[in-house]
């Protein structure tokens, strides 16, 4: 009976068509597709939460809000979802008017860490 063994140069050249196909939808990596605010955005009313909107499930494990004018911290008031989410609201304090930045970091399904971050101008009262 004969054993059939591939070339090297068969399997190199299989590996190599492996690597340079594009990868499917199911091996992309999650991103947002909406933030509430909009990164961008002014507002008037300072807004009661923020809203994230991912294209895949994402376990959130930070979210951070800033001024970055002071660096100060605005701390969330409610917690953060922990399962996998496609969207999650997290409750904020009264904003004073002024720049702030919201950054996240999550892991997606695949397992790979994700992270982001937007910015939106709040301009109560002026």
């Amino acid at each position: 009976m004969k054993t059939y063994l591939p070339n090297r140069l068969a399997v190199v050249g299989l590996l190599f068509a492996l690597a340079i196909l594009p990868a499917s939808p199911a091996a992309a990596h999650t991103k947002v597709d909406k933030s509430v605010p909009a990164d961008g955005a002014t507002l008037t009313d300072a807004p009661q939460r923020i809203e994230l909107q991912f294209a895949g499930k994402m376990r959130l494990t930070v979210i951070k809000i800033t001024r970055p004018d002071t660096a100060a911290a605005i701390t969330p008031q409610s917690t953060l979802p922990t399962t996998f989410v496609t969207r999650a609201d997290i409750e904020i304090p009264p904003l004073e008017s002024g720049s702030y930045e919201v950054s996240w970091v999550g892991v997606g399904e695949d397992g790979h860490v994700m992270n982001g971050s937007f910015k939106f101008h709040v301009t109560t009262g002026q």
